[in-house]
């Protein structure tokens, strides 16, 4: 689904449902994805790439916008497919995707590994050693206001709260923001993400005002989705 000129949307359906929307941007030298989707999903997302007109092996950059596995399980396939493809993310955010620290939602379960039944034990373990066995090198760490100077010009927005270093990312072209985790689109607003996942609520409501307080022609929140005309 074409946002802009050289934006798409990339709406990517999960096992046992929902949607996980991931945004393709290009220019003439540049192919740029932002968050890589869950495990196993590396293949549908060079589908949902090739669909919108590009060869997924040429992708030079994806943009992470945080750690969860449901955005960065399918990089390592990506790479596979694209073998110079360079990975972005917030310096915050690196050590928990390149094997330095544990995510930080892996670490508050494995806390609780004692208590939980045999089936929660299995996937955490299985979380684990994915986790274990699959580090990613950030080869850009980002800071809040820096502008990538690709695609029309894309701006890092530092946003923790659902992580500390999220980030959301601004295509300075089409003033079309992506929002990660830290928000959601709901009845026409842009709304808080659910409280249930935020890491600290405190910064999760600056990161909301600070999102709001841009004049945008649209949003894509990775859970629900497109809306324009803000």
């Amino acid at each position: 689904m074409k946002l802009a000129n050289n934006l798409s949307l990339l709406p990517i359906q999960r096992e046992g449902g929902g949607t996980l929307n991931l945004v393709l941007a290009w220019d003439d030298t540049s192919l740029v994805l932002v968050d890589a989707g869950l495990p196993k999903q590396g293949e549908i997302i060079a589908t949902a790439i090739k669909k919108e007109g590009f060869d997924p092996r040429k992708l030079t950059h994806i943009i992470l916008t945080h750690q969860d596995i449901d955005h960065t399980g399918a990089v390592a396939e990506l790479q596979k497919m694209s073998p110079g493809l360079k990975v972005v993310a917030h310096i915050d955010e690196a050590p928990h995707i390149d094997g330095r620290a544990l995510p930080i939602k892996l670490a508050a379960r494995l806390e609780e590994y004692d208590s939980l039944p045999p089936e929660g034990k299995e996937g955490i373990n299985a979380w684990r050693d994915f986790y274990e066995s699959h580090p990613i090198e950030v080869h850009h760490k980002v800071t809040d206001g820096e502008v990538l100077p690709i695609c029309g010009g894309i701006k890092i927005v530092h946003t923790p709260g659902h992580t500390p270093g999220h980030i959301c990312v601004l295509f300075e072209e089409s003033n079309i923001m992506v929002l990660g985790d830290s928000a959601n689109v709901q009845d026409g607003e842009i709304v808080g993400f659910n409280p249930v996942y935020i890491n600290d609520m405190d910064e999760a409501e600056r990161s909301l005002a600070k999102i709001k307080s841009h004049n945008l022609n649209g949003v894509v929140a990775y859970h629900t989705g497109f809306m324009g005309g803000i």
